[in-house]
């Protein structure tokens, strides 16, 4: 009895254990869809608190695929038995899990997990002053890595790890390479190169004048090395972007930057998102581009993104000082032309304001470059005509910028460009008949523009910009006869014999007749308003943006004509646009060697109801480290454009216009180019074949039309064609102590203007067919010397008048000229001085940079006359300059 009641309770004992081992593993509900084991046994330990012992790397490499719903614990791990070969023992409450080994069978063969990712976000600064530096390189690998945005602001992910090295590079500034962790924002302060090192430190690489950026259409220039440029002003930023080739800064009656031969007019010129509307100083020989206000630029020869749009030809980004720094700052300079204040004052940590006032004094101190400047007009031998400036050449600019940066992810600016010009030009012809043309201008500009830059987090970007920009000129024309006045004046003297003391002398003088009067008024104003947004997501960043645009333009010209017999010649024309612009854009990089770029921009003329549609798109392509393959190709529109008048003689007049009711006056124009970059060691190489047409630009034609008696002038607009193609090539070395560069061009612009020449193509009005500058720029210790040779082939003289052909073309002289440059500076712990001499023209050239047809007049008629404006011969220009 006691025997069967022991083994009764035995019994019921196991039972018991059995059913609360039954009980504490209920079914379970398991899924996974190509899952690693490991994972998925997680899970199950997590839901339902069954303990699992097995090596985790083994299992972490088995991909599962199934899905149970209420199933028992034991038939679960009879699956996994037959499914993976995964056999399963209970111990002490813990089922412990082995892979079996099979010899009748390879074991499977499993696809490795994703690994784990992890996001490096930072920004990147100016050490000294602590301004952002957008479009910088930053990389952790070859081809892994990414640039900064307009905040300095980076961010890409890259396999998880607990430190990463970090290549931060930009031009002008130290190469940092550092360990950094990606758990937390990076601040990166680049060092300037600019900062004197002791000689022993003299051998580093860093490209201190040209660069490329992480965008392939965008080249990067280095404001702070235009000093050593030789150039007539040292703070003129226009003359020194001529290093990169297919960029060219015209003198003459159409002064400005051009690109790849289009007109000044036709490249969109953002100074913090200020629309700089005309771009030159002193009669065209330096720009309103003042290198000292310049933080960074940025030069797209063409092919620029969607996000970018009413021009057809170029776009040049310029970001002004914004002084973060803690502390002021304080930069003089002056050259024989101007002088030159910049200062900066941080208000609070949070809050800085920065000016620059450079004003001329030439019309002041008439010092020898003042009379260089005189001589630089002449004509052909049969027709002598000698220029004169009266002084009244004055110039000055105004750049400002309040910025306000509540954090480091988030920042304000309010800028503000103020420009004014007064200049005048004598001719004189002197012949049979004597006569002469005095030619005045007054020009004015002003701009405005406010900024707002938010990184929300690190994917997400946002970016608000008003800016307007308003530009007048007043000209004034007058031409007529000279008479000859001649007087005898008696004065005492040393006299000897009969002359007993008294000498008399001859005095010749001329009065001026006046026979016509020119009288001309432009005023335009463009303002922008853009709103844009760009979220980076895995492999792809998508861009987006609306905004306005609202262009108006008014222009007045009459001739007051003395004489009956000649021409009645007036016009005058309004007219305003309002367009409402939109894109899209997306950035892909398809694997690490391939980029891909689409982008779609629209803008929506309100009048007309019209759209214009813009696709723009681009491929990068990366062999390998340093070298980068491309094609952009994509459709600009522009609407606000400058247009030449005519006259009856072929003269010509620059005029800002907008397109008529009927849509005339709507330039339309597309890229293509071909291009590759090789950055490495020291070398930047850059070369790009490129095919830029454009067709829908009108000028104004004078023709004459008879009634009555008298002869009258209308103006007609004629539409024009153009057509730009060539190859640009760019080759930069910098090792030890010399930095060689070496620009060249080939190229063609031709141009096509219904009902002249026969139809026929002819060279555009800066149609240089070769172009070949070599620069040698050597630093050491606190010296800088630099010289540039360059040569051109002649540029075109064309008359645009209708029985004009295209056999009457010629060409000037090939263009040559040698400059040198030297700076020494002065370094100290909270200064520094520095001063220099820009020798131009060396071996005293006659250099012809325009070619143009006068018009005078005198009571028989008119008679045109070609005169060349030359470059200044031999010219010592001298600077000073401190920094505080």
């Amino acid at each position: 009895m006691n025997t069967f009641l022991r083994h009764s309770a035995a019994f019921l004992f196991l039972l018991l254990a059995f059913w609360q081992t039954r009980a504490q593993y209920p079914d379970i509900t398991v899924s996974s869809e190509r899952k690693p084991l490991a994972g998925v046994l997680e899970e199950v330990t997590r839901n339902y608190g069954v303990k699992f012992a097995y090596d985790a790397n083994s299992f972490h490499d088995i991909e599962t695929r199934f899905s149970f719903e209420g199933i028992a614990l034991e038939e679960f791990l009879r699956f996994l038995e037959k499914e993976y070969a995964v056999s399963s023992s209970l111990i002490d409450g813990t089922w412990v899990l082995v892979i079996q080994e099979t010899r009748d069978s390879e074991p499977p063969v499993f696809a490795p997990p994703e690994p784990q990712l992890t996001r490096l976000s930072g920004f990147v600064r100016d050490k000294e002053t602590g301004e952002d530096l957008e479009y910088c390189n930053v990389a952790c690998e070859p081809n892994k890595g990414g640039m900064t945005n307009e905040l300095g602001f980076f961010t890409f992910t890259l396999p998880h790890t607990d430190s990463v090295r970090l290549l931060v590079s930009y031009l002008g500034y130290r190469t940092m390479d550092t360990i950094v962790s990606p758990q937390n924002t990076v601040m990166i302060f680049l060092e300037p190169s600019e900062i004197m090192l002791k000689p022993v430190r003299v051998v580093h690489t860093e490209r201190e004048v040209l660069q490329a950026s992480p965008l392939p259409e965008k080249i990067a220039f280095n404001p702070l090395k235009s000093s050593a440029v030789p150039r007539i002003s040292n703070d003129d930023l226009g003359n020194a972007l001529l290093l990169i080739p297919g960029v060219n800064f015209l003198q003459g009656a159409s002064p400005g930057l051009s690109i790849r031969g289009g007109a000044p007019t036709d490249n969109l010129v953002l100074f913090d998102g200020i629309p700089v509307l005309e771009t030159s100083h002193l009669l065209g020989n330096m720009s309103v581009l003042n290198a000292k206000f310049v933080q960074q630029a940025f030069v797209s020869r063409g092919g620029f993104d969607a996000g970018y749009g009413g021009r057809v030809s170029g776009l040049i980004e310029l970001t002004g000082k914004s002084g973060k720094n803690n502390r002021p700052y304080l930069d003089v300079s002056a050259n024989l032309l101007n002088s030159n204040v910049l200062a900066n004052i941080p208000v609070t940590n949070k809050f800085s304001i920065t000016a620059a006032w450079r004003r001329s004094f030439i019309d002041s101190w008439q010092n020898y470059l003042y009379y260089r400047l005189i001589e630089n007009v002449s004509s052909t031998d049969e027709n002598p005509v000698t220029s004169t400036i009266i002084p009244s050449v004055k110039y000055q600019d105004v750049n400002t910028k309040i910025s306000f940066h509540p954090s480091a992810k988030m920042e304000f600016n309010l800028n503000l460009l103020y420009g004014k010009d007064r200049q005048s030009r004598d001719f004189e012809l002197i012949q049979t008949n004597d006569y002469y043309r005095n030619e005045r201008m007054k020009s004015g500009s002003l701009g405005m523009s406010l900024n707002w830059k938010w990184q929300v987090n690190d994917e997400w970007f946002h970016s608000f910009s008003a800016g307007f920009s308003s530009w007048e000129k007043d000209m004034v024309d007058e031409t007529g006869e000279l008479e000859e006045i001649t007087e005898v004046i008696e004065n005492p003297g040393k006299g000897q014999g009969k002359g007993k003391g008294l000498a008399k002398t001859r005095e010749r003088t001329y009065s001026r007749q006046t026979h016509d009067i020119d009288n001309g008024f432009n005023h335009i104003e463009e303002y922008r308003a853009a709103w844009k947004t760009a979220l980076k997501s895995g492999n792809f960043t998508h861009e987006a943006g609306v905004g306005l645009t609202y262009n108006s333009y008014a222009y007045d010209f009459f001739a007051s004509r003395l004489k009956d017999t000649l021409q009645i010649d007036s016009i005058a024309s309004s007219a305003n646009q309002y367009l409402l612009n939109a894109f899209v854009q997306q950035n892909i990089d398809v694997t690490d060697q391939i980029r891909f770029r689409w982008g779609l921009r629209s803008s929506f003329d309100i009048s007309r109801r019209k759209t214009f549609w813009q696709p723009r798109g681009g491929l990068e392509f990366l062999p390998v480290r340093g070298v980068k393959v491309y094609f952009l190709s994509g459709i600009y529109y522009q609407f606000l454009t400058g247009i030449r008048r005519f006259d009856s003689e072929g003269h010509f007049s620059p005029v800002w216009y907008l397109p008529d009711d009927k849509g005339r006056g709507t330039v339309s124009g597309t890229h293509y180019i071909l291009g590759g970059k090789f950055e490495k060691d020291g070398w930047f190489i850059d070369l790009e074949a490129y095919l830029k047409n454009a067709e829908g630009k009108v000028n104004l034609f004078a023709e004459e039309v008879s009634s009555g008696e008298k002869i009258s002038v209308t103006y007609n607009p004629h539409e024009s064609r153009e057509r730009n193609k060539g190859i640009d090539l760019f080759v930069q070395k910098k090792h030890f102590l010399f930095n060689h560069m070496l620009s060249y061009s080939i190229a063609t612009a031709e141009e096509q203007t219904s009902g002249f020449f026969g139809n026929n193509w002819y060279p555009g009005y800066n149609d240089r067919t070769h172009r070949l500058k070599l620069t040698e720029m050597i630093r050491w210790k606190n010296w800088t010397l630099t010289g540039s040779w360059q040569v051109a082939s002649g540029l075109p003289v064309v008359q645009y008048t209708r029985d004009s052909t295209t056999d009457e073309f010629a060409r000037s002289d090939p263009f040559a000229q040698l400059d040198l440059a030297l700076i020494k500076t002065f370094t100290g712990n909270f200064y520094s001085f520095s001063g220099g001499v820009s020798m131009l023209n060396v071996f005293d050239r006659k250099n012809i940079v325009e070619v143009n047809y006068l018009r005078f007049s005198s009571d028989a008629g008119s008679m045109t006359v070609r005169s060349d404006i030359s470059a200044l011969g031999f010219t010592p220009v001298f600077f000073i300059n401190a920094k505080f």
